[in-house]
């Protein structure tokens, strides 16, 4: 997915402007369309499973319990993100948050530890790994490939070994609550309201600042641009949270995404991730060291560990064996599908979100429809492909113009 802002280029000296309707209208049938069609095929796929689940689908309890289902999957794609938009990978993810699972279920169980200390320690094992992989990978110049692919087979034996392949459950409420307790719904409506605020202020400010610069000439229509989704997705999470309100777990994927957009957008480690991806010479031609960048984002990585670690144990309630698997195929497909580039140097987190949250509707309509496990695969595989060609096709487009 593209980047809304600063799409609208610079305009040239003309005696006469066209309306801004008109631009806007301009900018929804071109850059703007091909920005939010993953908002738009989400939707399809909503309206779909309406029809086809009999009107259960967009019921408030699904969508709840869909946003629950969309939240360590979410998590895990924040990371891939950003890993991905530097040339990296992580094939680890699932083993790392089965090893993370089971200490806390050995923590908070058999060792009776309180939900503090563990989550501390979790934290600082998650950031340790991490530390690592990004050893290897930015220090040793081992593809992390090759890194992650021997850490999904040491990790996951270091699990089962942990266990000695037993489930251990159930972790106690002091910790579990993460995974069953709703922030109430007059709150969770004004926790959104300021949250829109918030954005709405900052995209603001951003349009008039752009326009200060002469990047762009009337910021009506690029406020527009980068509004109307987001009021979109507000009127939605309105209709939802009156039900029973956010989850918790909702909650903490909110902030790890803001945390990782902010990042992405307004940091400097942002910038030197999408130019050690875009093209690692040149950046480092530039002033940044590609490596000690590569380094940093293993280390967000780390972080991004420990709180999907404790996000999975209180989903499935404790330690089990085989819980993590296939976590890190979803997280990859996921930032692909929202449009980060295989290739590197192209990417958001927003998209990624959206790419999980596709992937995690598809899971929960054709469960509501009792299709079998190994169709829900074939179709997820399958759009991946898609995604994959898609993506070579606009590179390869990219190119010719350039």
């Amino acid at each position: 997915m593209e980047n809304a802002q600063g799409s609208v280029p610079p305009s040239i000296a003309t005696l006469e402007s066209p309306p801004w309707t008109t631009r806007v209208f301009g900018m929804v049938r071109g850059k703007s369309l091909r920005s939010y069609s993953l908002v738009l095929i989400v939707l399809a796929i909503w309206i779909g499973f309406q029809f086809l689940t009999g009107g259960t689908f967009l019921t408030q309890r699904n969508l709840g319990l869909l946003a629950l289902q969309t939240s360590i999957t979410g998590i895990c794609t924040v990371g891939a993100v950003m890993l991905i938009c530097c040339r990296n990978f992580d094939l680890s993810i699932g083993s790392v948050l089965e090893v993370l699972s089971m200490v806390i279920a050995i923590l908070m169980i058999r060792q009776s530890w309180g939900p503090l200390p563990t989550v501390i320690v979790v934290m600082v094992i998650g950031l340790a790994i991490g530390a690592w992989q990004g050893w290897w990978v930015a220090r040793l110049g081992v593809p992390s490939f090759i890194v992650t692919l021997a850490g999904m087979l040491y990790f996951r034996g270091i699990a089962l070994a942990l266990s000695n392949g037993e489930v251990i459950a159930p972790i106690p409420k002091t910790l579990g609550f993460l995974a069953t307790d709703w922030l109430d719904p007059l709150l969770s409506i004004i926790l959104l309201g300021i949250g829109f605020l918030v954005i709405a202020a900052y995209n603001v400010y951003r349009a008039y600042r752009a326009q200060k610069l002469g990047l762009i000439d009337r910021i009506a229509p690029t406020i527009f641009q980068s509004l109307a989704p987001i009021v979109l997705f507000v009127l939605l999470a309105g209709y939802v949270v009156t039900f029973r309100g956010i989850p918790y777990l909702v909650l903490i994927l909110a902030a790890v995404a803001a945390v990782g957009t902010l990042i992405m957008t307004t940091m400097r480690l942002g910038r030197q991730i999408y130019a050690v991806g875009s093209n690692p010479e040149a950046a480092r031609l530039s002033g940044i060291d590609p490596a000690r960048t590569v380094f940093k984002v293993w280390l967000i990585e780390g972080l991004i560990y420990g709180i999907a670690g404790i996000v999975l144990t209180v989903r499935i309630t404790g330690g089990l064996p085989g819980a993590g698997a296939f976590i890190e195929l979803d997280a990859i497909a996921s930032a692909i599908i929202g449009g980060t580039s295989l290739t590197g140097g192209s990417g958001t987190i927003l998209g990624g979100i959206l790419g999980a949250l596709l992937m995690e509707s598809l899971d929960n309509g054709m469960s509501l429809m009792n299709v079998k496990t190994f169709y829900q695969y074939i179709s997820k595989g399958i759009i991946l492909l898609i995604a994959v060609y898609i993506d070579l096709r606009a590179r390869r487009a990219m190119e010719r113009r350039g």
